[in-house]
């Protein structure tokens, strides 16, 4: 991630600068930084985990985003822009979205310590976040933090025959769906 310009903008400026640039931007505090452009096996793993959420959830009322749409963190001084996220209905306004239920974030080499850092703590801020799953493209390795109460539990899971339970949704994610057709390392 690199930021654009050494000044700080306002949000209203910030979406004007979305339209008016193409790739996708996010917004920190004034800061807007571009994001990197996705892999074909990033792609393939975002596709996958949405395709199950929208098969699973189906009738119920969430709507799942997949790369592009912004999340407003907090009182708009943050929007980002997550992999994969199931968001409340209630939660969609003109330009973003939030209340997120889950977010996904696919790790790559040059997001890993923002995502695993800096994007946890903000996310984990967030009262209507369930889950928020870390997922590699290089390995079999989804890292999940679920919320229980007030606190965050933390569990890995590493084996394709494992099975995330996911009881907010009533349901639970199998890797193997997760890593359906992708080549791992």
């Amino acid at each position: 991630m690199v930021a654009v310009e050494e000044q700080l903008y306002t949000v209203e400026e910030y979406f004007d600068f979305c339209e008016a640039h193409e790739g996708l931007y996010e917004y920190v505090n004034g800061e807007i930084i571009e994001m990197a452009g996705e892999t074909p096996v990033s792609n393939e793993i975002t596709g996958n985990i949405h395709y199950f959420f929208r098969t699973v959830l189906k009738g119920r009322p969430f709507l799942m985003f997949q790369n592009a749409v912004k999340l407003m963190l907090g009182k708009g001084k943050i929007y980002r822009i997550p992999d994969m996220m199931v968001i409340h209905k209630e939660g969609v306004e003109a330009k973003s979205v939030k209340q997120p239920a889950l977010i996904v974030e696919v790790l790559s080499e040059g997001t890993k310590d923002i995502d695993r850092r800096v994007k946890l703590v903000e996310y984990c801020q967030i009262e209507s976040l369930q889950y928020y799953l870390i997922v590699s493209q290089d390995m079999s390795l989804i890292e999940m933090y679920r919320r229980v109460g007030k606190k965050w539990e933390f569990e890995f899971y590493t084996n394709l025959s494992d099975n995330i339970s996911l009881s907010f949704f009533d349901t639970t994610l199998p890797l193997h769906d997760v890593y359906e057709n992708v080549e791992l390392i």
